[in-house]
């Protein structure tokens, strides 16, 4: 199996170079990781935020590249700013935490300045960056897979085969797609790996349940994907981040009575980033048995 991490690569020098490629051309691009600054003409984060960040030209575009940083840091500081596109590499610790630890809390940014992303392959990566939108990139330090996926467990015999061509102009893809389900159930493209070995075990059960998966954050509030879930009888949201009063309020104010399900991941046995991913497994079983559970 073919594999990018997304996470690895916007951190490395090859990166450039596909933007150089694909035309994608940015008046400055900026990061707080030294090593990529060190071997590129990035610029690098390296003082104050607030002083950084008044000194830059409000009429640029800007490409800012985050390590260590969170979005959340520096949003205070480039409202000025007319044109800029974030992406958070969430590399390392960082996307070991948000794991182990799921606390990322996306949708309380304001949607209306920035349009969030959530990219499952390489090619949509660069075709989303292409747009110059007002965008924000959040990625996972995790393996995402090109057209097809394996399960790691030697006792599953199951490839799933994902035709791209059918959803390049898409905002969503469905894995399971029953007429009128029982259960909706929605997640991000930017866990690719993980919703296609839960699609494995909910198409072994008879339960009416729906799997789709949205590429971007701001299509759930459209009319477009209102016309779509309306068939369903209940909706469930998994959600790789704490509910808090303003994201419930965000979301069941547009859609009907929704349920939000949190994923589990176990078995962690090292804490060196190397390992953590290998060894960091995502409970698929726990998040089929909870979905049943909203049948």
């Amino acid at each position: 199996m073919e594999s990018i991490n997304l996470s690895k690569l916007v951190l490395s020098s090859h990166f450039l170079t596909l933007l150089e490629e694909e035309n994608i051309q940015y008046n400055s691009i900026i990061s707080d990781n030294k090593e990529l600054a060190q071997s590129s003409s990035i610029q690098l984060i390296d003082s104050h935020l607030e002083t950084f960040f008044s000194q830059l030209n409000k009429d640029w575009e800007y490409l800012i590249i985050l390590d260590k940083l969170s979005i959340h840091d520096i949003l205070p500081h480039i409202s000025r700013l007319k044109s800029v596109s974030i992406i958070s590499a969430n590399s390392s610790m960082g996307s070991f935490w948000k794991k182990y630890y799921p606390e990322l809390d996306y949708l309380s940014i304001d949607s209306n300045t920035f349009n969030y992303c959530f990219p499952w392959d390489l090619e949509s990566f660069l075709k989303l960056l292409k747009n110059k939108e007002n965008s924000i990139y959040p990625l996972s330090s995790q393996e995402m897979a090109d057209n097809i996926y394996a399960s790691s467990s030697e006792d599953e015999e199951w490839i799933q085969f994902i035709d791209k061509k059918l959803i390049d102009d898409s905002k969503i893809l469905s894995l399971l797609s029953p007429k009128n389900p029982d259960l909706l159930v929605i997640w991000l493209w930017n866990h690719f790996e993980e919703l296609v070995k839960l699609s494995q075990l909910l198409s072994t059960n008879s339960s009416r349940i729906a799997l789709t998966i949205v590429n971007n954050l701001n299509y759930l509030f459209s009319e477009g994907f209102k016309e779509y879930y309306k068939g369903a009888k209940k909706i469930a949201f998994i959600m790789d981040c704490k509910i808090n009063k303003e994201i419930d309020k965000q979301l069941s104010s547009l859609w009907k009575p929704i349920v939000f399900i949190t994923p589990e991941f176990n078995n962690l046995t090292s804490m060196f980033p190397e390992y953590y991913y290998e060894q960091t497994w995502f409970n698929a079983i726990s998040l089929y048995e909870k979905c049943l559970n909203l049948v």
